[in-house]
This record gives structure tokens, C-alpha cells and sequence, in this order.
């Protein structure tokens, strides 16, 4: 898949955007050739891990040359660019993270010099010049982002600065891009068309299994995508997973549309139930999932249900989301994020570092909050890491170099990374919950899992 096809790979929801990755509609990508990941278990007779597979792969982007911009004896600066309208509160995520990390002193006598986030208003040229501002006006040595519009233009100019970047690695900037870091990697699984390997995510395939309790040999699955080339994409993926996994795949349509609703889901639904599916796989956006999903279970379907987009946080309790909550009643969640009920230590740091900040959601972590906490943390462990003598050869040395993985210190927390293979790979993680009552209720809790490899073009 070429780069500016990615901008089709994201899912918009109400208050910020749900990735999944887009899986390779080629043919030549159908053979399995290895499986595994550097944060999972790799399958029984399988030879290599996602990790292990990528690990020769080419990086784009100049090494680094010893720039010291942004940083003194004291000081790291750092800057943000985001959506406000999808992602407010982000400010506060990142703010968590690095005051502790000031407070105590984590970064050899440094403290992290945090700028406010800057609202690019969901336009790409926008976020083009606020990067730009940051880089060459306010001087950063590292830019965090939350928004669909941190697209190739952006980040092929902070690749090309040795600026240091953080997002959500559904976009191509953060596949193969040498300072580009998605908080959970690449999850773009064919990002190049002259890839010898692509990576799939289990994550999308194995927990919905796990919450339906089935042995996959007995699993029947059918799978809803959306009208569009993402959709035509994901399918593609889904078909090499599942099929991978030993499922009996019932139906695989990406028929429905977009941006949707449509005025009848019966037409779906009918089509669905004649091949009798234990499980479903809701791959449609969230202005279609919650009415997809009541059509269903109207119609009698009692299996597995499992969405990508209804984990938001605070959202089924609020007014606005009473609709939905009803609408998802039953209905099962995966999650690439933490969910808070799990209260792993991961999540009690983080509801305490909120708490120190005054955060505008008090301990809720919402869907912004927890993207950007979990960008901020690999950013400090990449810094405590290099250690005292810091600019960007030495910070390229370290993170690019082949001995940094990636880790929350607490327990529980965000999946590991090895680099420079996490520029390539995904942190093949999920849980999945259940909505009940209005509530979430994790049934499958966070865990990471081996990542499929597939022969590329």
C-alpha cells in the first residue's frame, strides 16, 4: 500500500480517532512464512518473531548528526500539535508524564520544557506550519501529536530535521521513518509496495477469540467493513488473519456505507445470519457501529459482536452517549489502549500523575489522555536511556542503535517495543470489554500477542 493511500486507514469516533490496521489486499501476500512478535509468544513452529523478521529493514531518514537544538544543560524543549476538536485534554496526558519525570528528577538534572499544544484545526497545512514553527522558531528537540493531519508532508519534514516525533502509528510518518515513533508502533501492516515481508496483528483476531471462548477450529466468522478503499484494504487483512487462525470465515463484504448510516441494515444483517457466525467483526466507523451492532441483536444474533471504535472513555455514562450505550448493550470492545478498569500498576501511576497536574478530567483517562501519557512515557524512556550527553547522534545511537526496547516501568502498561524493528511493527496488544449497564467490563484483559508475518510484494 503507498503512502498517501494511509489517510484512508483511520476510523473517526466522537471524540478522537480508532485505528486498526489495514491488512495487504495482494495477492502475492497470502503464503505464511513466519509469525511472532517482540512483545508476544511466538507461535509453535514458527522461526522467526515480527521483531526478528524486520530487524534488517531500511530506515528512512538521515542519521542523526549531533544537533543540540532544543536542549541545554538543564533543559529538553518539547512541542505538541493536535486536534483540539477530537483530542482535548491531550495537554493533560502529556503534562502527567513529564512534570513527574521533572519532579523526580529522571532525566540526569534535565527537566522537559513543555509548550502548550498547538490546534491545527484538522488542517494538513496547518500542521505543516505549526511543525515548522516548533522547529525553527521555538526551537524543539521533540514534537508530540495527536491528529489525522500529521500526515507525510509534516513528518517528512521533521524525519528530514532529525526532530524526534510522536503520534499513533496508523500513518505512514510513522512506519520506516527513523525519527518518527507511533506510542504502540507501526500498525500499518503493507506500508510499502516493495515490502518482502508484511505484519498483521493478531490483536485484531486472537482476544476476540479469547472473549468468545472458542477453540478457533470452531470458530464461524463473518466481517462487516465499510464501502470505501479502507474498507476493500482491511478486508483483504482480515481474510489472510482469520484464515491463518483456522476460523470458517461465513461472510467478508466490505459493502457497507460510508460515512453511513445506512437508511436499512437489514440488508447486512440478513446476509450475516444465513452463514449462522459466532462471531462478528464490526469493522465499520463509529457513525455505523452502534446501529449495526442493536440490528443484530434484534435479528437474534447471540455470538461475539466485537467493534473497534465504542471504547470511550466517560462517553456511555454522559447524556450524549445514552444512545449509544444502548446501542452497544452486549456488544464486545477491543481496545489498543489500557482500559482504566483494568487498574493495572500502569494505570494507578497514571491516574496519580493526573491527579498532580489538576487534570480537567480529574482521574479519568480519557481516549486523548491515554495516547498522549503513553507517547510522553516513550519519550522519557528513550531520553533516560541516552543519559547525560544528548543531541541527536547520540539520541539515534541509542533508540535506532538495536539495543532499546521500549517499556513502561510499571506493570501492566503499554506493550514493549525493540527498536529500530518497532518503526516497522506494531506493539501487538489489546483487551476487550464488554459494555454492560453503561459500563465497560474487561473480560479480556491487555495483553500483547505474536504477530503474523506474511510474504510481502
Amino acid at each position: 500500500m503507498k503512502r498517501p493511500m494511509l489517510k484512508l486507514c483511520s476510523i473517526v469516533a466522537v471524540t478522537g480517532l480508532v485505528a486498526m490496521a489495514c491488512g495487504s489486499d495482494k495477492k502475492a501476500a497470502t503464503t505464511t512464512t513466519t509469525a511472532g512478535s517482540s512483545s508476544g509468544t511466538t507461535a509453535a513452529g514458527t522461526t522467526k518473531s515480527a521483531s526478528d523478521a524486520t530487524k534488517g529493514d531500511t530506515l528512512t531518514g538521515p542519521a542523526g548528526t549531533g544537533k543540540t537544538r532544543g536542549i541545554t544543560d538543564t533543559t529538553i524543549k518539547v512541542g505538541c500539535e493536535f486536534n483540539q476538536a477530537q483530542f482535548a485534554g491531550a495537554d493533560d496526558g502529556y503534562k502527567a508524564r513529564f512534570e513527574r519525570a521533572n519532579r523526580d528528577n529522571e532525566l540526569n538534572g534535565r527537566k522537559i520544557v513543555f509548550s502548550a499544544c498547538q490546534d491545527d484545526g484538522s488542517n494538513t497545512q496547518n500542521n505543516l506550519t505549526i511543525a515548522k514553527r516548533l522547529v525553527e522558531q521555538e526551537g524543539d528537540f521533540a514534537i508530540m501529536s495527536i491528529s489525522a493531519n500529521e500526515l507525510p508532508g509534516t513528518t517528512d519534514y521533521l524525519n528530514t530535521q532529525e526532530v524526534p516525533y510522536y503520534g499513533w502509528g496508523f500513518l505512514p510518518g510513522f512506519c520506516a521513518q527513523r525519527w518518527g515513533f507511533g506510542f504502540n508502533g507501526c500498525l500499518i501492516a503493507n506500508y510499502s509496495a516493495t515490502q518482502q515481508h508484511v505484519v498483521l496483528q493478531a490483536a485484531l483476531s486472537d482476544p476476540v477469540i479469547k472473549a468468545a471462548k472458542l477453540d478457533p477450529k470452531d470458530v464461524k466468522v463473518a466481517i462487516q467493513d465499510g464501502e470505501d478503499d479502507a474498507g476493500t484494504i482491511a478486508k483483504g487483512g482480515y481474510q489472510q488473519l482469520f484464515t491463518l487462525r483456522g476460523t470458517t470465515i461465513t461472510y467478508n463484504e466490505a459493502n457497507m456505507q460510508v460515512p453511513g448510516p445506512p437508511a436499512d441494515f437489514s440488508p447486512f444483517v440478513s446476509a450475516i445470519m444465513k452463514g449462522n457466525p459466532n462471531i462478528v467483526i464490526t469493522s465499520v466507523n463509529f457513525q455505523s457501529a452502534g446501529g449495526f451492532i442493536a440490528a443484530l441483536a434484534a435479528a437474534g444474533f447471540k455470538g461475539v459482536n466485537a467493534n473497534f471504535v465504542g471504547y470511550v472513555p466517560g462517553l456511555l455514562q454522559s447524556a450524549q452517549g445514552a444512545g449509544l450505550a444502548a446501542a452497544l448493550e452486549g456488544a464486545y470492545v477491543v481496545t489498543q489502549i489500557v482500559p482504566q478498569e483494568q487498574q493495572t500498576d500502569y494505570i494507578k501511576q497514571v491516574e496519580t500523575d493526573l491527579t498532580a497536574v489538576n487534570a480537567a478530567a480529574g482521574k479519568l483517562i480519557t481516549l486523548s489522555g491515554a495516547i498522549a501519557y503513553a507517547q510522553a512515557e516513550m519519550l522519557v524512556e528513550q531520553l533516560k536511556a541516552v543519559g547525560k550527553d544528548l543531541n541527536t547522534k547520540t539520541f539515534d545511537q541509542k533508540v535506532n542503535g538495536g539495543s532499546f526496547t521500549f517499556s513502561a516501568p510499571q506493570a501492566g502498561g503499554p506493550g514493549k517495543l525493540s527498536f529500530p524493528s518497532g518503526h516497522f511493527i506494531p506493539a501487538d496488544c489489546a483487551a476487550v470489554a464488554k459494555v454492560e449497564n453503561k459500563a465497560y467490563n474487561v473480560v479480556v484483559p491487555f495483553d500483547c500477542y505474536a504477530s503474523p508475518v506474511v510474504k510481502g510484494s
